[in-house]
């Protein structure tokens, strides 16, 4: 009697193993395959921002193509209205958020296309970049000096989010990759 008991819960203990173990198995090959969840799950991501004052801080440094502008054709914003614009500080984090996503959205377009690497590599760089900046910000805020660096700065990462933003848009374009209406709505 205590022999089939015994027999009873290791075969009970073993299948609960060998679920676990199975389980875990095709967790990771789903992982694999999608480490950053569905589509719909990414775009869900993205934080609502004002495109249109990005824009328009962003094209106060650069042009519609992305290149830098002239000194003599700089519509300088002053620091009160770039901070109301983009929402301070907290815009600027929301902005850092959503270039992790662009970095993902990429990616995913990188399995299928291997040439896109160049571009996925440039939205990282553009992505440390903006940290750099609102890390900057940061510290200038901890000494009290945060009026004087915020307009710099938050030019900075609302002109290379907007680079950004228009070079995935672009990818997408280019290999014309479903998603892309959802994606310009996104945007």
């Amino acid at each position: 009697m205590r022999a089939t008991y015994f027999f009873l819960v290791l075969s009970v203990f073993l299948l609960a193993l060998l679920i676990l173990v199975v389980h875990s198995y095709l967790r990771r090959i789903r992982t694999e395959k999608r480490p950053y969840g569905s589509w719909e799950k990414l775009l869900g991501r993205l934080s609502a921002v004002n495109r249109e004052n990005v824009v328009l801080i962003a094209l106060s440094l650069v042009d519609e193509s992305g290149q830098r502008r002239g000194p003599e054709n700089d519509a300088n914003l002053d620091g009160a209205q770039i901070w109301s614009m983009i929402g301070g500080i907290e815009g600027l984090e929301t902005l850092e958020r959503n270039c992790a996503v662009l970095v993902d959205l990429v990616y995913y377009v990188q399995q299928r296309y291997p040439e896109a690497l160049v571009i996925a590599e440039q939205l990282r760089l553009d992505a440390r970049e903006i940290e750099w900046h609102i890390g900057r910000l940061k510290s200038a805020a901890k000494v009290g000096r945060a009026e004087k660096a915020f307009p710099e700065h938050a030019e900075q990462v609302a002109a290379i989010y907007y680079v950004m933003t228009r070079r995935v848009l672009a990818l997408y374009e280019r290999w014309n990759l479903p998603g892309l209406v959802e994606l310009q709505r996104a945007l």
